[in-house]
């Protein structure tokens, strides 16, 4: 029973980073009508930007991780206004193909300045745990999921009272009407991909901190483990995304113990994507997506 509650912990923490990266590829896709794929690149630059600066640069970690969480976000935008707006309205596909392009693109970037071999943040947390009982879970952990409270938290106010959270999701809903009454798409489109951008980098942060996985090349990948999230949850809802990467990283994390001992080592990286063409065959809108009409 406590091994078993010791990996419920971990898989909601493990869910609680999905969640965040499953926010980015909502919020963008909601708001702009593009499937963000440079998603990736966000997390590499996040982890690789916190630890110039805390261990290249010698700033506190907290610091580095701010200013590295601003400067993806700055950098998202500035993406979107140059290299994915032009071409955001020409068709389905090339938005799609451009972010794909940026995701090939930014990892061997980052390899290029700070190398392949595996590297610390210097997170102040180390292995420390805490204790709930006989349940142990790492000081990291629960920071995850205190954050990841916080930040959804704070999206949910701001989409809700304020000015700029109320344009997105007007642009989400009718970005003809929203333009009527004066609201900026480019705005709505930049402000959604800086905020893909800080999540991204924050969740690129959290796993560069996290045991096993560290920094290092191939960061980019647990990004993709965000798709499975946003089918299970739906495409276009932000609480989709997060019950969905709770329910993912929950799952995986008990494959990771159980899976392995039946199906070899490496099943549970499997999981997640035969969960998204489960839920595909029997709901493909997700559990909290919309069934859209098609009128012939």
């Amino acid at each position: 029973m406590t091994a078993n509650l010791q990996i419920l912990a971990g898989g909601i923490s493990l869910g609680c980073v999905f969640a965040l990266l499953a926010l980015g590829f909502v919020i963008v896709s909601k708001s702009t009508g593009v499937f963000n794929l440079a998603q990736g690149g966000f997390v590499v630059l996040g982890a690789y930007l916190t630890y110039a600066l805390r261990q290249q640069a010698g700033l506190p970690f907290y610091v580095a991780a701010l200013l590295a969480i601003v400067a993806v976000a700055i950098f998202a935008a500035v993406l979107e206004a140059v290299a994915v707006h032009k071409v955001a309205n020409k068709n389905l596909y090339t938005p799609i193909l451009v972010t794909f392009g940026l995701l090939i693109m930014i990892p061997p970037i980052a390899s290029a300045f700070w190398g392949t071999i595996q590297l610390t943040l210097g997170d102040p947390w180390g292995l420390d745990v805490i204790y709930i009982g006989e349940v142990s879970i790492t000081v990291r952990n629960v920071a995850v999921m205190l954050v990841t409270l916080v930040v959804v938290g704070l999206f949910g106010l701001f989409f809700r009272y304020t000015r700029l959270g109320l344009a997105m999701q007007a642009t989400a809903l009718d970005p003809e009407a929203a333009l009527a009454q004066g609201v900026s798409d480019r705005l709505v489109h930049r402000l959604s991909w800086a905020i893909a951008g800080a999540l991204g980098a924050f969740g690129g942060i959290m796993l560069a901190t996290a045991a096993g996985v560290g920094l290092g090349p191939g960061l980019e990948e647990y990004a993709l483990l965000a798709l499975p999230v946003i089918i299970l949850g739906g495409i276009e809802s932000p609480l989709g995304a997060v019950i969905g990467g709770l329910i993912v990283g929950i799952i995986q994390q008990f494959a990771v113990v159980y899976a392995g001992e039946r199906f070899g080592a490496g099943f549970e990286e499997v999981v997640p994507y035969l969960l998204m063409i489960a839920i595909m065959l029997v709901r493909p809108q997700g559990l909290f997506g919309t069934r859209k009409v098609r009128r012939i």
